[in-house]
């Protein structure tokens, strides 16, 4: 919060909450504006209306708000004041009018501070386990100095000869003293109330130092005396510190002989400093110990077990995290839903946490130079017979006479300055040959395989064209006989594709838009990635409607380069003669890991990630059909997740649902639909067309083209929309072999009870 004032000492506030019930240094309090001529001394006081009020010194510009402070969920009064010493107490030079602040209540049991200063208050709880017991230790020390200068200002007071007037006066602080040692013999169960009698005193002595100022030369005389008594205190309380109950007693008996000193401190009629800088520090330092210590010190313990898995998390970058705090700092102010944005330029997206509503805004369309530049040659090469068709399958026989054999020569567009993708299938190796993809005579390759697909990326900086270079497999040893083993081979120029600085940095980030096995050949041609429909889909991939026949089971195929999970009922069995569960089929037509049979679940959870050398992963049931699969996923709660590893919990079940929104026709058909920078409105009902396609290269126009589409589509259109936290929307274009992200923007009316973790 910031407080400034004007040269009328008008206040204007940035915010009128000064915080939390039972929030201890968590935001800080900045006064602009304070200085007035002549004055030397600034405080804030407090009113709570019932008689307590407070008052904080301000002088420095800055001050935090404590737990003693934030002691009630109200609105209270503030005042600042700007005083100047006068004679021997201060006197009033100008003051602001009066203005209110808000306490608000705590969130559960705790306050949460601002997300700016989050992680500063976990670490800060952090270091309160680990330096309690020697805060409790200073504590005691800070108070037996605030006592020191107390009994030292009763021998100042007497050398100064103050007038029965200051006697007056001074009795009346005595008096305020009496109560607050009162007050703290009452209080004194627990080490943080005895460290703020500590600092309550401490503060006392401090005013009445700067009160008697020009009678500190004169107790300077005690400074060596004082010395003394004050190591003494301290080896007392070092002694008392050696456990939490002496510590609590020390408090207690240091309060005891405040009480018994009043009468005293009257009769000496102030409490004077000996050093006033010595008065101030110990002030300084009790306050600043009082303020860091917990409400409690077991709780605090406690908390720090709690919060530790989460503090490196808020400090670093989990985004997840960070909206919990934001979304927990916004519930304590009363809002209960806000608006949240996705401007991501992806294919398919994730629905936030707490999202129940969804408005797409807009949508960009994105354009790519596609490519596939390998084509195989036809020859027998190093002892092998080597065919390929019109589709891209090399077939090879033969008994090899080398370590390698070669397809063709590497071709100009294959060679050049850029980021490179290497692929090689195999799709039938009878005899496990061990292979890999070699490109510029084994310079660089592909992992080696004996089944299913690899691939590589590869960034090539310099050019290496001659004669001889060439690409091909390697991997076996001379005298390998290849018995009808068929591959396809792919090269993808990313830099033509994407552009240099935009190519995919991994293969999965290339396969996750470009997921086909095979591509054919292509040169390079510009495709543009129009939206044809927005998919919305829920979490639960189960979906029966995709359930085929796979002789002799029912089922439907699982991607293996997903990571994918299924959650089952306990105590489920299977109806007589049925089995379900996910199957795994290797190349010799074995299988493996059954889940549920009539016997009962064998397993419950299965992860596909760990299928290694499976040829085929499914989700099935035997015998079977539609209609059995359909009581099996109504009597299982089957659940098929995307992205859940094995340290992951599952998330709620939810049954299978999928909505399609088609684009419509009308406005599929604009001018440069889905061409790169041209740009869908639907909030605003606008269409703008900034480029045009110019045979194989993006044209921008001369003026843009801004076309009303409001009579083209419903008013409701992509509006409100219900989604499921964890759940996808897909941007899918005409072709489901192109997952090619496309720029849109998303408005989620996001529930934040349900992201800060509170229902």
């Amino acid at each position: 919060m910031t407080i400034t004032l004007n040269s009328d000492y008008d206040v204007t506030l940035s915010t009128a909450l000064l915080g939390y019930v039972g929030e201890t240094n968590a935001r800080p309090v900045s006064v602009e504006g304070l200085t007035v001529d002549g004055a030397d001394r600034y405080v804030l006081t407090i009113d709570y209306g019932d008689g307590v009020q407070y008052e904080v010194d301000i002088t420095g510009g800055q001050w935090t708000p404590t737990a003693d402070i934030l002691r009630s969920a109200q609105t209270v009064s503030c005042q600042i004041c700007a005083k100047k010493l006068s004679g021997q107490e201060y006197i009033l030079v100008k003051k602001s009018r009066i203005f209110r602040l808000r306490i608000g209540a705590a969130i559960g049991d705790n306050a949460i501070p601002l997300p700016s200063v989050a992680a500063d208050a976990l670490d800060r709880i952090d270091a309160i386990g680990r330096q309690a017991h020697a805060d409790m230790q200073t504590a005691v020390t800070a108070a037996e100095t605030a006592t020191t200068a107390a009994e030292n200002a009763k021998k100042s007071a007497t050398a100064a000869g103050l007038s029965a007037d200051t006697a007056t006066q001074a009795a009346k602080r005595a008096e305020t003293a009496q109560a607050s040692a009162e007050t703290s013999a009452t209080q004194a169960d627990t080490a943080r109330q005895g460290a703020e009698t500590a600092r309550q005193q401490a503060v006392t002595a401090q005013n009445a130092a700067k009160i008697s100022a020009a009678q500190a030369s004169t107790a300077a005389q005690q400074t060596e005396a004082d010395k003394t008594i004050t190591a003494g205190y301290a080896k007392t309380a070092k002694t008392c510190a050696d456990s939490t109950a002496a510590d609590r007693q020390a408090v207690q008996d240091m309060a005891t002989k405040v009480t018994a000193d009043k009468a005293t401190v009257a009769d000496h009629a102030a409490k004077v400093a000996e050093d006033r800088t010595a008065a101030e520090t110990a002030a300084q330092t009790a306050q600043a110990v009082a303020d860091s210590l917990p409400d409690d010190y077991v709780t605090a313990v406690g908390k720090i077990a709690e919060n530790t898995a989460e503090i490196a998390n808020v400090k670093l970058t989990d985004k997840e995290l960070q909206r919990r705090v934001n979304a927990l700092y916004s519930i304590g102010q009363g809002i209960t839903h806000q608006f949240e944005t996705d401007t991501d330029t992806a294919y398919q997206k994730t629905v936030p946490t707490g999202a129940k509503l969804m408005s797409v805004k807009n949508i960009g369309g994105r354009s790519i130079v596609f490519n596939q530049i390998f084509q195989p040659r036809k020859e027998a090469n190093n002892g092998a017979t080597v065919t390929a068709d019109s589709d891209g399958m090399i077939t090879i026989n033969g008994t090899t006479t080398a370590s390698y054999i070669n397809f063709r020569d590497v071709t100009p567009e294959q060679n050049k300055v850029g980021k490179y993708a290497f692929k090689l299938l195999i799709l039938n190796n009878p005899d496990s040959i061990s292979m890999k993809f070699s490109f510029l005579n084994r310079s660089q390759s592909t992992p080696a395989i004996t089944s299913g697909s690899s691939a590589v990326i590869y960034n090539q900086t310099q050019s290496e064209i001659s004669l001889g270079k060439a690409t091909g497999i390697s991997g076996f040893a001379v005298g390998t006989v290849f018995n009808d083993v068929k591959i396809k081979i792919q090269i993808f120029d990313l830099t033509t594709m994407f552009g240099a600085g935009n190519e995919p940095s991994t293969v999965e980030e290339f396969e996750k838009m470009f997921p086909a096995d095979y591509y054919p050949y292509n040169a390079g041609e510009i495709i543009s990635a129009g939206t044809e429909e927005i998919v919305e889909q829920g979490k639960n991939l189960f979906d029966i409607e995709k359930c085929v026949s796979l002789v002799p089971y029912y089922g439907f195929e699982i991607d293996t380069n997903k990571t994918l999970k299924i959650a089952l009922k306990d105590k489920k069995t299977c109806p007589t003669g049925v089995s379900f569960g996910i199957v795994y089929i290797f190349h010799d037509n074995t299988m493996a890991n059954w889940l549920i049979t009539s016997k009962g679940v064998v397993g419950a959870i299965t992860d596909s990630s760990t299928m290694v050398g499976a040829t085929q992963v499914m989700v099935a049931c035997y015998p079977g059909n539609k209609e059995t699969m359909q009581s099996i996923a109504d009597a299982f709660d089957i659940m098929l997740v995307d992205g859940i590893y094995k340290s992951d919990t599952m998330p709620a079940y939810a049954p299978f649902h999928r909505n399609e929104y088609p684009i419509p026709e009308t406005i599929k058909a604009l001018s440069g639909y889905g061409i790169e920078g041209n740009v869908t409105d639907y909030e605003a009902k606008t269409y703008t067309q900034n480029n045009t396609i110019d045979g194989t290269a993006i044209k921008a126009l001369d003026t843009p083209i801004v076309t009303d589409i409001s009579t083209l589509i419903p008013d409701d259109f992509l509006r409100n929309i219900e989604v499921e936290a964890g759940g996808s929307v897909i941007f899918k274009n005409s072709n489901d072999n192109y997952h090619i992200p496309v720029p849109s923007e998303e408005e989620y009316i996001v529930k934040l009870s349900e992201v800060g973790g509170t229902t």
